[in-house]
């Protein structure tokens, strides 16, 4: 019996199996430095959105349009006179912007959210309201009461109270606006009684608007021509959507950007009546600029950790071939060590990186546990060329896993191409072994 228990203990399968369920034991660690990236993931998002309700959330700028009152007379069907009103809405004709951006990070502890201050001067024209169009031709337009609505979705953020020009009269906007479209917030409205008080044919403006945000500015296209062009000195822009510049110049001391919008692909009409609904389309066509950050050191870490079944299972399986090739005997217990020092790296990389730039962090942290695994394997394994070898299996693992997570786009080829390659050596370097000679050799023993 007692050989039996000692052949078993010597069995290659038995010891294959072994292997195979301290990986699924060792999951569970990882599991846990997952759980603890999640959490760290969460603190930084609460501190991003703090930063933003702070400064400004993400801005997009939709306007001006002109909002005409009026009323209408009808006889309803019992015979009364009903007296209703509504609003009609004019986009321009032609609207330009230029921007100008300010960008800064902003920390809140260890963690950061990039911030903007805009300057806008945009400027336009209004064509005529056409009634006939409208049919509105027996309403009556109260254009004293008329306004140029803005909106802004964070318009809190917005620095100074803007004022718009038309045929040089002036309007300073306020508060107190009706939604112009339902899925907006309502805007920042201007009077204009004065400047429409005789129901020009079209009249020409401009204004400027300073506003500040986080993480991005759009614009949303609403003039029948909607020109753009933006500056900043953020180097790396990520143009959002579904226009992209026409022209762009990026570099290390910022970028420039042109946009050419027509509005005929655009549902929502030149002039409308009552409400109006915002589109998915016409909202996705808001387009602008997104201040780039490098992927978030938590999702980075995350994607790491995903490779450690990678890294356990490489380095037991370096271990099982010493054992067969060198003859050795090595406990359960200390491929378990092993297998706690790879899963350590993550926790490691994560508490590193929160301080200091990822590369460094991830050269420390990989060079940590390369360290502690490699003097350990010289103990245990009995000989300082195995150590080495251990330790040039490491870092090519840790060098391979970096270049992985840099190449953002090429990752997935990158990993499935290097776990090809990792196979066919361990098919390579073990096909020459009798495995059955090998239990065979044990159960004699």
């Amino acid at each position: 019996m007692q050989n039996m228990i000692s052949g078993l203990k010597r069995s290659a399968s038995v010891k294959a199996l072994v292997i195979g369920g301290l990986i699924l034991v060792l999951l569970i660690p990882v599991s846990m430095i997952k759980g603890v990236i999640h959490d760290r993931d969460y603190v930084h998002q609460q501190a991003r959105a703090d930063i933003m309700r702070s400064w400004g959330n993400e801005q997009l700028v939709a306007g001006p349009v002109l909002v005409v009152p009026y009323t209408e007379t009808h006889i309803n069907a019992y015979g009364h006179q009903v007296i209703e009103e509504s609003r009609a809405y004019v986009l321009p004709s032609r609207l330009e912007y230029r921007t100008e951006t300010s960008p800064e990070v902003r920390y809140r502890g260890i963690h950061k959210v990039p911030i903007y201050t805009a300057r806008l001067e945009i400027r336009g024209e209004f064509p005529a309201l056409d009634a006939e169009k409208l049919g509105l031709v027996a309403a009556v337009l109260n254009w004293e009461k008329a306004e140029i609505a803005l909106t802004v979705t964070d318009a809190r953020a917005i620095a100074e109270t803007p004022v718009i020009n038309i045929g040089g009269e002036q309007s300073r906007f306020g508060p107190g606006g009706v939604a112009v479209l339902k899925e907006l917030p309502a805007p920042i409205v201007a009077p204009a009684g004065e400047l429409f008080a005789d129901g020009a044919e079209s009249a020409r403006f401009s204004m400027e608007l300073r506003v500040k945000g986080s993480d991005a500015l759009r614009i949303l296209p609403l003039g029948d021509t909607t020109i753009a062009s933006m500056t900043s000195s953020w180097p790396n822009p990520s143009f959002i959507g579904n226009y992209l510049p026409e022209s762009r110049e990026i570099s290390d001391d910022g970028f420039t950007a042109d946009w050419r919008v027509a509005s005929l692909g655009r549902s929502l009409p030149s002039q409308w009546t009552g409400e109006a609904s915002l589109n998915t389309h016409l909202y996705s066509a808001a387009f602008g600029v997104n201040f780039y950050m490098p992927v978030s050191l938590y999702q980075t870490t995350l994607r790491a950790s995903k490779y450690a079944v990678l890294f356990i299972g490489l380095s037991f399986v370096a271990y099982f071939l010493f054992e067969i090739m060198a003859n050795l005997r090595l406990h359960p217990l200390q491929y378990l060590l092993v297998g706690f020092a790879n899963a350590l790296f993550y926790l490691l990389l994560l508490s590193f990186a929160e301080h200091m730039s990822f590369g460094l962090a991830y050269a420390l942290s990989a060079a940590a546990s390369t360290t502690l695994i490699a003097g350990y394997s010289i103990a245990v394994l009995g000989n300082r060329m195995r150590g080495v070898i251990m330790t040039t299996i490491l870092t090519v693992l840790y060098a391979f896993l970096y270049m992985t997570l840099k190449a953002e786009n090429y990752a997935l080829l990158g990993g499935a191409i290097g776990l090809w390659v990792a196979l066919a050596l361990i098919m390579y370097l073990t096909r020459r072994i009798d495995w059955y000679s090998y239990s065979n050799r044990a159960k004699a023993s």
